[in-house]
């Protein structure tokens, strides 16, 4: 039996922290670790640290923060890795410009240290701009998406 490092288990519970997971469980033959996140608190259950919230979403050639209406949510990374906007390689992405989406529904995949954490649409809409493209490495609180809010009464 291999018995994680530390300093691997800090690393990811800095990850989780960081990412909009509610739950992650990591298995090693006999060395199984599982994290929560109590929906109500918004911390991890094993871990002492707060989270701490990510930057405001920024245009990653300039730093400047994104200007965006109130009709449209941008969706940032929630943590530094690489971005996929398909389950695997050969399959089509989740969404393409116009989907329709809603809250929570996924629309791609953030990858790091092996670790895939799903990303989610946070409003019910469309998708109206895709800011960077399929395997790119990202940072936290860049822009991944553009989401168009729904119209009342609209439905998607």
């Amino acid at each position: 039996m291999t018995v994680p490092s530390i300093s691997f288990l800090e690393g990811v519970i800095d990850l989780f922290n960081r990412s909009g997971a509610t739950e992650f469980e990591f298995r090693d033959g006999d060395v199984s670790v599982k994290l929560r996140r109590d929906a109500s608190a918004g911390l991890a259950i094993v871990s002492p640290a707060a989270s701490t919230s990510a930057p405001a979403p920024s245009n990653a050639l300039t730093g400047a923060p994104l200007a965006t209406t109130k009709a449209e949510e941008v969706v940032p990374a929630f943590m530094h890795g690489v971005f996929h906007r398909a389950p695997a390689p050969s399959e089509k992405p989740f969404v393409e410009i116009g989907a329709k989406v809603t809250k929570d529904q996924q629309i791609g995949i953030l990858e790091a240290m092996k670790v895939f954490m799903p990303v989610v649409s946070p409003i019910d809409g469309t998708i109206v701009q895709i800011h960077v493209e399929n395997a790119a490495d990202v940072s936290v609180g860049q822009a991944l998406m553009t989401v168009g809010l729904s119209r009342t009464g609209e439905r998607v």
